[in-house]
């Protein structure tokens, strides 16, 4: 099988930014995967479109009224018949809002914190393998059209993810400039010591 994807930046923004509503309707896709938690044991498709948000939430995330268009027209794919497959492919809220440590300082001074590159190693190799996970399982396309509703730099870490680089190359990727600061026995004792959500996910998916 042979995806053709298609990223579309999730921009978290006050602004309306309907590409990823006009995606949907321009690329009429099979596959959608996005930013959302996953918060279930079972990897399944989302089957309901999300109708409103509450008022405190678009307060909170104003970008949300973006996704709402998008959802419209989702849900307008599927009243034609079509049988697109919408997936949250982020990792569970609880890591997701672990903010304490990986944010310590506002973006992009956060970025030369390694807790926050923990936080995002962890995401980003959770949505890696359920966007690989379903593409495995999907059998009514040979080239399905995915579109990737993931912000850039997701995507971009995703898809080095996606070629099944070795432990090695993957801590390079992601932690080699602390490596003066942190070793791999080191991360594990700790995040178990400062964070229970990161150690629980770190033993899932140990470099």
């Amino acid at each position: 099988m042979r995806p053709r994807f298609y990223n579309f930046n999730c921009r978290e923004s006050n602004a309306l930014d309907l590409r990823q509503a006009e995606a949907v309707l321009k690329y009429e896709p099979d596959i959608i995967f996005l930013e959302y938690p996953n918060n279930n044991k079972t990897l399944r498709p989302i089957k309901k479109p999300t109708k409103k948000f509450s008022p405190r939430a678009l307060r909170a995330s104003p970008w949300a009224k973006s996704d709402l268009i998008m959802w419209k027209n989702i849900e307008y794919l599927w009243k034609k018949g079509l049988k697109t497959k919408v997936y949250a492919v982020d990792g569970p809220s609880e890591l997701t809002e672990q903010f304490k440590l990986a944010w310590h300082n506002t973006y992009p001074c956060a970025a030369k914190n390694w807790f926050w590159w923990v936080r995002v190693y962890l995401r980003e190799r959770m949505m890696s393998t359920q966007i690989n996970q379903v593409l495995k399982k999907y059998k009514e396309k040979n080239n399905p059209t995915v579109l990737i509703f993931l912000q850039n730099f997701h995507w971009q870490h995703v898809k080095f993810l996606l070629k099944k680089p070795s432990k090695e190359k993957v801590w390079k990727y992601y932690f080699g400039d602390f490596e003066k600061e942190i070793t791999k026995k080191e991360v594990p004792k700790t995040l178990k010591r400062e964070s229970d959500i990161f150690y629980k996910y770190w033993q899932k998916f140990p470099l």
